[in-house]
């Protein structure tokens, strides 16, 4: 909290935007093999904004359990499973493509891909849970 007002709102753009600008860019990196140090550094930034924006929804929980009427303790818990669901998810994309970085087979980086996919999925329905929360009436 800042003054009140909670920060999380703030922080969840962060890994949103990291997090599925990786993920297009390990697309792009089956044409440009160079591309993947990038990724590695965008899929770290991504998951340190988003450890950051997971941390700080318990604040935001209180202001919203107090704030507003769709806030239910259902709807945060579900909000906060899906966060956790896709940062576990593009952990695990981060790792495989750790272990696959030097390897010029496209194995690893197809894996990573593939979760990187699920864990945007995960990210999406995670921003629309809170977008509930918030938006609805």
């Amino acid at each position: 909290m800042l003054g009140g007002v909670p920060l999380h709102p703030l922080l969840v753009h962060a890994p949103i935007a990291l997090l599925l600008f990786a993920t297009l860019l390990l697309l792009f990196s089956f044409k440009w093999v160079q591309l993947k140090l990038f990724v590695l550094i965008t899929l770290f930034a991504g998951l340190l904004s988003g450890v950051a924006a997971y941390l700080s929804g318990d604040g935001a929980e209180e202001y919203a359990e107090t704030n507003l009427s769709s806030a239910t303790h259902a709807a945060i818990s579900n909000h906060e499973n899906f966060a956790l669901f896709s940062l576990v998810a593009f952990g695990i994309a981060f790792v495989l493509l750790l272990l696959g970085y030097r390897s010029n087979k496209k194995t690893m980086l197809m894996l990573s891909l593939l979760v990187a996919i699920v864990g945007s999925g995960l990210l999406a329905y995670t921003g629309h849970l809170g977008g509930q929360m918030v938006y609805a009436k």
